[in-house]
């Protein structure tokens, strides 16, 4: 729990406003471009308008029927797929209206006959709470939107569960057209009905019983993933478009008008109609379309990357304590011994020991500066500032630094082994000569009186491999997955015996990936060995 609630003090809301300021951006552009695609699907859907005008004018159905058909033909909803809703209306050159689109209708096929002649007429007699319930059925069970029954025996048994489907209500013969009053699909074992209303509409006319084998129903508030109340808001709101768009007036085939929000009135098929649209759509809902593989993809990306800053943050923390610890354990000791021996000087001592007490605070001195001098070091490498990049010879600048150590090998009594293959790198003579000097002291002091160092580069591949062997003590596992970090110990009474600032091999871990290289270590047999490996320069 305590790093949850960390996460969400530090990271997570850093990461969370990225995130939501990219999707914004990206929703943004995403309504752009769905916008100009709205654009064309209403420009395509006029077209298809104008089709289906001339499709059933020029052909063989009664004058009567035609509006009707035209009207089952406007439920196409071009916008379905992001939860719009279009309104068509379509007026003759006069400016008498046609057709327009229903919100709820539907088409029968009388029993035996497989032709979907007969028209089902729901606006008229249906509220907008009884819109709804339909639309909630026909969403909830889309087969509801198609029925087959058997009783015409045009359906065979295996294709349907129904027999018929009776429909009530009053009947208009010559446009073939029924107002339901009562709509039920009949099964052998069960009844649904779909529609039951008390419409004023029916008031003092005559009812008439129908049964159709064939039932499609469609409703406009049955959309993807808008609910049908929301979809009657949007059904309204783009009547109200159209209704603000043409004024009251009548159309006339000599005016074209155009709205910003993209309503449209004007005369097409040469000016034989006039079609009218509007559409509103849920503009959130549009943004959104298509976005959302690419917000949870992004939204776990954003975590993940929370999470991981975290982690290396609160690493990072723990690495920096642990330095400025152990540097301040480290510089503790020669501090101590340096207030010990200062004010004993103070006080009246024998001279011979005076001057020991002042070889004392030299020597501490000497490694006070030489644990500062490190630590700069370290720091300057770790910033990663710019590599002053040159062609080397690495086995020139091995022997320069190992020349340099000759006195005091010498005085240690060890002897120098020196197996040096030629080889080039490209890197920073400064940096390299600091990790091999710091390679050479660890040797040194590791190795006891009357031992031997061995160094030995050589090529492997495209690296060149410089390994540095002392006879010292073997090493435990822990210290030598430890070893090249600030101020490690594994044997503390043995480290700070051999004195050193605890920084060497931190270095010269530092100066190698510096350069693209590593470094590790292993035991052999009779001591340590120390691995620098680096890219090396192909010879030409």
């Amino acid at each position: 729990m305590g790093r949850i609630r960390r996460l969400f003090k530090g990271t997570i809301p850093l990461f969370s406003a990225l995130w939501l300021g990219m999707m914004l951006v990206l929703l943004w552009l995403n309504a752009e471009g769905q916008s100009a695609h709205m654009g064309a699907s209403m420009q395509s859907y006029r077209w298809s308008v104008e089709y289906q005008y001339s499709e059933i004018w020029n052909g063989s159905a009664a004058e009567t029927k035609k509006p009707v058909i035209l009207t089952w033909r406007l439920m196409e909803e071009p916008l379905y797929s992001i939860g719009g809703i279009t309104q068509t209306r379509v007026y003759d050159r006069t400016g008498r209206e046609l057709a327009r689109r229903p919100m709820a209708m539907g088409t029968a096929s009388p029993i035996g006959t497989g032709v979907y002649t007969w028209s089902l007429l729901l606006d008229p007699v249906l509220s907008e709470e009884e819109q709804l319930s339909l639309a909630e059925r026909l969403r909830a069970e889309p087969g509801l939107g198609n029925f087959f029954g058997t009783a015409g025996g045009f359906y065979e048994e295996l294709e349907t569960g129904g027999l018929y489907c009776e429909v009530v209500g009053v009947v208009d013969e010559e446009r073939e057209v029924i107002y339901p009053q009562r709509l039920t699909y009949c099964y052998a074992d069960r009844e649904i009905t779909l529609v039951d209303t008390d419409s004023g509409f029916l008031d003092g006319r005559e009812l008439v019983t129908l049964r159709f084998d064939g039932v499609q129903l469609n409703s406009a508030l049955v959309g993807v993933s808008a609910s049908p109340r929301e979809l009657l808001q949007t059904f309204r709101a783009a009547e109200t478009n159209l209704d603000a768009l043409l004024g009251g007036d009548t159309p006339t085939t000599s005016r074209v008008s155009i709205s910003s929000d993209g309503s449209e009135c004007a005369p097409m098929s040469d000016g034989e109609i006039i079609v009218a649209t509007a559409y509103t759509c849920n503009p959130l809902r549009v943004a959104l379309r298509g976005q959302g593989p690419t917000a949870v993809l992004t939204l776990l990306a954003a975590v993940g990357m929370a999470v991981f800053t975290d982690r290396r943050q609160r690493e990072t923390l723990e690495r920096e304590r642990a330095f400025t610890r152990a540097a301040a354990h480290e510089l503790k000791t020669p501090l101590a011994v340096l207030r010990t021996h200062a004010e004993a000087l103070r006080e009246d001592i024998a001279p011979a020991r005076r001057g020991e007490y002042l070889d004392v605070v030299l020597d501490e001195s000497d490694r006070m500066a030489a644990l500062v001098g490190s630590l700069l070091e370290l720091s300057r490498m770790e910033e990663g500032g710019a590599l002053h990049r040159e062609v080397l010879a690495m086995d020139a600048l091995v022997r320069a630094v190992f020349d340099r150590l000759a006195l005091p090998l010498e005085r240690k009594g060890l002897h120098l082994k020196l197996n040096l293959e030629p080889g080039q790198v490209f890197g920073d003579r400064a940096r390299l000569e600091s990790a091999v000097e710091n390679l050479a002291s660890n040797a040194l002091r590791y190795t006891p009186e009357g031992g031997a160092v061995s160094v030995r580069l050589e090529r492997a591949g495209g690296w060149l491999r410089l390994a540095v062997d002392n006879d010292g003590p073997s090493l435990t596992t822990q210290e030598l997955t430890h070893l090249f970090e600030p101020f490690y110990r594994g044997d503390a009474a043995r480290s700070r015996a051999t004195g050193g600032t605890g920084l060497g091999l931190a270095i010269v871990r530092t100066a190698a990936a510096a350069h693209g290289g590593t470094c590790w270590a292993e035991n052999r047999a009779g001591g340590v060995r120390i691995w620098m490996e680096l890219p090396a320069l192909q010879s030409v």
